[in-house]
């Protein structure tokens, strides 16, 4: 079909290079379309991949088709590190995230900063870090997305909602840190940055 996006690019990038293959699954095919066709399970992996032992996937799409490739890949026993995805910031609304514990998204609870001694409101519908950095601090970031840790900051007191497609590392987790770019209060907060 004509309306694939960098269809052309990637079946000359295809063309060009020996280690990349390009198949194209389209998941609600024109009429006449013979190719592949429906969604990326683990038999449709397997079936263009072969054996994924060793091998890096890529993922790029919507949540719904992460959620949908990553539980197929670990089904054919991919390990986490062999899966890298496109970094997507906040959720327009965090209430549709799956896990979201109800409340007010406007409530806005007290955050003190240990270091500073700063505080300051935090909304909390809102990621923590839009707080932080209104508040006049600089925090640094690469991906406000809650992939890359550089904004991880320790939550000392106080309770935040984390979607639970962001991918903290369980070192992180077990020691008290968060990523205050996907990361919402629930309560007053008590942090160090």
């Amino acid at each position: 079909p004509g309306d694939v996006i960098f269809g052309s690019e990637l079946e000359e990038l295809a063309s060009r290079h020996p280690w990349l293959t390009y198949h194209l699954v389209i998941s609600e095919p024109p009429p006449g379309y013979s190719g592949l066709c429906g969604l990326m399970d683990a038999e449709t992996i397997r079936e263009l991949v072969g054996d994924v032992e060793g091998k890096t996937f890529f993922l790029c799409g919507p949540a719904a088709m992460y959620e949908l490739c990553t539980g197929a890949l670990a089904s054919l026993g991919v390990p986490p590190r062999r899966i890298r995805r496109e970094a997507y910031g906040p959720p327009r609304d965090v209430r549709q995230e799956p896990g979201w514990p109800g409340g007010d998204p406007d409530a806005v609870f007290r955050v003190t900063e240990e270091r500073s001694g700063r505080t300051f409101p935090a909304r909390c519908g809102e990621p923590l870090m839009n707080s932080m950095e209104r508040a006049g601090m600089v925090v640094e970031a690469v991906c406000r997305a809650g992939e890359c840790s550089v904004c991880r900051t320790r939550l000392l007191e106080g309770e935040v909602f984390v979607p639970p497609r962001v991918p903290r590392r369980w070192v992180d987790e077990r020691s008290g840190f968060i990523h205050p770019c996907m990361s919402y209060p629930l309560s007053d907060l008590r942090i160090r940055y």
